[in-house]
């Protein structure tokens, strides 16, 4: 138990370095949704300076490695790269559709473009909040796994 607990600090300490060390990657990557969703009806305008996103951000990637990382804690190689790839699959399609919905409702509202280009600030986009909600969508299937084989243990252990 105290290694499943040490364990789990563990991955949840490496999630946010991970959160911490990619932030500038999936900055970049959403303000490229941004753009490539709308075809180019958004423009960046202002500065692009940023100290540190939220909280949600870090704290979300750090549940999600540390589930990930309990549920794979007993698994085969082979099960626990399904997994993973599975997460990393459903967190990117999920990242890309909340930044293209977001991108394409930001040029629609806008009634007072030119040409129907948007010109956004840089930090007028939440990204902590996309980024957190992905890494907790896809975290979904792992803590649905990790439901069903604890109530079969239960099962296991009254039987």
């Amino acid at each position: 138990m105290i290694k499943k607990i040490l364990i789990g600090i563990l991955a949840f300490i490496i999630g946010i370095g991970i959160a911490y060390y990619s932030e500038s990657f999936f900055r970049n990557l959403i303000q490229d949704i941004f753009q490539w969703s709308t075809s180019d009806n958004i423009k960046f305008i202002g500065k692009n300076f940023y100290v540190f996103s939220n909280k949600l951000y870090f704290t979300t990637f750090g549940i999600g490695f540390l589930i990930l990382t309990l549920e794979n804690l007993n698994q085969e190689v082979n099960q626990m790269l399904k997994n993973v790839v599975i997460s990393i699959l459903i967190f990117g399609i999920i990242l890309i559709g909340i930044s293209a919905t977001i991108a394409n409702m930001k040029v629609v509202e806008c009634t007072a473009c030119d040409n129907g280009i948007r010109n956004l600030h840089w930090n007028e986009i939440n990204y902590g909040l996309i980024i957190g909600t992905s890494a907790i969508l896809s975290i979904i299937p792992s803590l649905i796994r990790i439901i069903i084989r604890r109530k079969k243990a239960s099962v296991q252990h009254r039987v």
